[in-house]
């Protein structure tokens, strides 16, 4: 059986694609002009979404199914 197709919405992608970067859930808040409050319910929901528990796993996940481009070298 073929793995199920994880969507995140583009705004739980821009978080992630920032945390990727090594912004804090702050500095990320403020890049996107959202409440930090916010920025923690978006990661939440891309855990869920790919059945992680962390930040680091779900850029890990993120990169490996192929929803954020792995950084340039």
């Amino acid at each position: 059986p073929t793995a199920p197709v994880v969507e995140l919405t583009g705004r739980e992608l821009d978080v992630l694609a920032l945390v990727a970067e090594g912004l804090s859930n702050a500095e990320v808040g403020r890049r996107l002009f959202i409440g930090e409050a916010t920025v923690k319910t978006y990661l939440l929901r891309a855990f869920a979404k790919l059945e992680v528990n962390d930040r680091t796993a779900a850029v890990t996940a993120a990169y490996r199914k192929g929803l954020l481009a792995p950084p340039a070298p």
